[in-house]
């Protein structure tokens, strides 16, 4: 079937824009989704990426043979969207596109009512929530924003995250364990108020 990275990669250094085609077409939905899911703008997320894999195929021979291709084009993505976010100073609103938000803890106690209870998030409504969830997820300090999109938008590992941003596992545990902290504290409020009006 088809090359995997390595082969790709290593033709793409002898010159082989073709197989550099392929490895863009392999992780561009990721990418794109990744720069949008931070940016939160289309057009923007669409230039970024095309940016972050120029800058990959300019700097391909850096790559460390070995070494995960998707890893170091994370890396290379976030460096641009963080530069990004420092010449704005400010932060947009971040769409609700195919996401699913969890609020569970690593040994997998989540928010959500029991079965067939009428619990808050019945009565708010589990699209609210998600709406209300994504406005909060964008007023996360930037470096614990990254840390959500990269673990449960882009599903990555602990591991994977760490070789990302080039830190210890426990600095991306620390940092999901802070965003969990601020969207239950920012939501628990909003889903009480609802509860108590719905009693009403």
């Amino acid at each position: 079937m088809g090359q995997n990275d390595a082969e790709l990669i290593r033709r793409s250094r002898s010159g082989d824009a073709d197989a550099y085609g392929d490895l863009v077409l392999r992780y561009q939905d990721r990418i794109f989704a990744t720069v949008y899911r931070i940016l939160g703008n289309g057009e923007d997320a669409r230039e970024m990426a095309q940016e972050a894999f120029f800058r990959a195929w300019s700097k391909l021979d850096t790559f460390r043979e070995g070494a995960r291709f998707s890893t170091w084009l994370y890396t290379i993505t976030l460096n641009l969207t963080r530069s990004e976010l420092r010449k704005r100073k400010t932060r947009r609103h971040i769409k609700p596109v195919s996401l699913q938000v969890k609020f569970g803890d690593d040994e997998g106690r989540t928010m959500e009512p029991p079965s067939g209870e009428d619990g808050p998030l019945t009565r708010i409504g589990k699209a609210e929530l998600h709406r209300l969830a994504l406005d909060e997820i964008d007023r996360l300090e930037p470096e614990v924003r990254e840390v959500v999109v990269l673990r449960y938008m882009q599903e990555l590992s602990y591991e994977e995250i760490a070789d990302v941003l080039g830190c210890p596992i426990g600095t991306v545990r620390s940092r999901l364990h802070r965003a969990r902290e601020q969207l239950r504290d920012r939501l628990s409020p909003l889903l009480q108020t609802s509860h108590k009006g719905g009693a009403a």
